[in-house]
């Protein structure tokens, strides 16, 4: 059974407060097209995640603003799977 958005979410934030990463949702009803969660990690830098699910697609919006992100040097994420986002964070953390 596919995973649910707001149960990859759910599980993202869990994984985040085991490495101290402070995780922030963002309000989609006033931050159209930004992406879901902004992080906080305990060495300064900060990530954009957008959570889709296996078959989920951005929209043109989120597209956008994922671009604009990227072109303003942000590090920005689409993620499907915790095993992605473990594997991301990994990028940025020492994760045992």
């Amino acid at each position: 059974m596919a995973q649910l958005e707001s149960s990859l979410q759910k599980n993202i934030q869990k994984i985040c407060r085991q490495h101290n990463v402070l995780s922030c949702k963002v309000d989609s009803s006033t931050s159209r097209g930004f992406p879901d969660l902004t992080l906080i990690l305990p060495n300064g830098v900060v990530l954009f995640v957008e959570l889709k699910t296996l078959t989920g697609k951005t929209s043109p919006l989120q597209d956008r603003m994922i671009r604009k992100i990227k072109e303003n040097k942000g590090n920005v994420y689409v993620i499907r799977t915790e095993q992605g986002f473990t594997e991301m964070l990994a990028q940025y953390l020492t994760i045992k």
